[in-house]
């Protein structure tokens, strides 16, 4: 499985003795299990292009958390720390045949001398297309508000994907996601395709970070962006504008009591889709999840029962060097394509 280095003290900087702070941890997704092997962590601090390393930190089996400190050279130029399993001290790539087993933590940006730490993560990923990926996410308890394996493998999965190439032609695509949290496979999504981009979620305070992760990316890429909530008990108080190619849900069917509502909304979409653009294509429906519990099924058949078809699916194993060291099967992130084939009532 993936884990990921987390703040559990955000890293503050001493003005009195250049002194970096800070407390660690490594976890899973939703942060059940620690990392359970040995791990080097790798400390710099990036100033522009430029990385330096100040140090090493040793995680050890059976660790909850990890005490950091490390002397940082005086420099006026603003700089961002990173700690990372790489000794290389490089930008994590997002790529079905590179996929992190670590994910690196980096800070925000400080400026010398200071010592507020800031209560954020950020997560960069450099995508197969080159491009920078950059998500920010609360080093908080709220599972979302952050980045969870199958937004992680969807977008690496979305950036090399033939199906959304070859639905290219003159006019820009438009993509809606439901859940999106950060908007980690969204984001990714509108960076590689520089399509029409709507991040939705039912929880307010999830869009924040969403929203916030949008303002980085909205002058650098020529996407267009929205971020709205939407209720799935009641979608019909949400409108599109536009007619949408593809509707991403990452992680939403682990909750069986939310599953009805996400497919009720899945079909309201489809349908006010349809109504503002006659005729074929239809939007498909691109759904990533990490099975954690049978009740899952449910979605499935519910779609089954609204109209779609699953005409694509792909497993995708999450790496794991402790599992594989020590026999055991990885963890997998499947990835479905539904298409509407019955056609349904028009939406009001």
């Amino acid at each position: 499985m993936v884990h990921y280095i987390r703040f559990l003290k955000p890293p503050r900087l001493s003005r009195l003795n250049d002194l970096l702070t800070t407390m660690i941890t490594i976890t899973t997704d939703l942060g059940d299990a620690f990392y359970p092997g040995d791990m080097r962590v790798h400390i710099g601090v990036a100033r522009g292009t430029t990385m330096t390393s100040l140090g090493v930190a040793n995680w050890k089996s059976g660790m909850r958390v990890l005490k950091i400190e490390a002397k940082v050279p005086v420099d006026p130029s603003p700089f961002r720390f990173l700690f990372t399993s790489s000794e290389s001290l490089c930008i994590d790539a997002l790529q079905l045949d590179r996929l992190p087993e670590i994910v690196s933590a980096w800070t925000e940006e400080f400026s010398h001398p200071a010592d507020l730490g800031s209560d954020v993560t950020l997560r960069c990923f450099q995508l197969r297309s080159g491009q920078l990926l950059e998500i920010c996410e609360e080093n908080g308890e709220s599972m979302a508000r952050h980045i969870w394996d199958g937004g992680v493998v969807l977008a690496a999965w979305l950036n090399s994907s033939l199906m959304i190439e070859q639905s290219l032609d003159d006019a820009p695509l438009s993509m809606l996601e439901l859940g999106t949290g950060c908007g980690t496979a969204g984001l990714a999504f509108g960076i590689r395709w520089s399509c029409h981009t709507i991040l939705t979620d039912e929880n307010d305070e999830a869009l924040i970070f969403a929203k916030r992760n949008v303002q980085e990316f909205s002058s650098t890429y020529k996407s267009a962006w929205e971020c709205h909530p939407i209720n799935w008990s009641q979608p019909q108080n949400y409108r599109l504008e536009r007619p949408l190619d593809f509707i991403l849900a990452s992680e939403c069917v682990y909750n069986p009591d939310s599953i009805p509502g996400l497919v009720h909304t899945i079909s309201y979409l489809v349908r006010q889709s349809n109504r503002l653009k006659k005729g074929e294509p239809k939007p498909k429906v691109i759904v990533s999840t990490k099975t954690r519990h049978p009740s899952e099924a449910a979605f499935f058949d519910l779609m089954t029962a609204s109209g779609f078809e699953q005409n694509e699916h792909a497993s995708i194993p999450v790496p794991d060097g402790y599992r594989e060291s020590t026999g055991q099967e990885l963890e997998v992130v499947h990835i479905y394509v539904f298409e509407h084939l019955i056609e349904i009532a028009t939406a009001p």
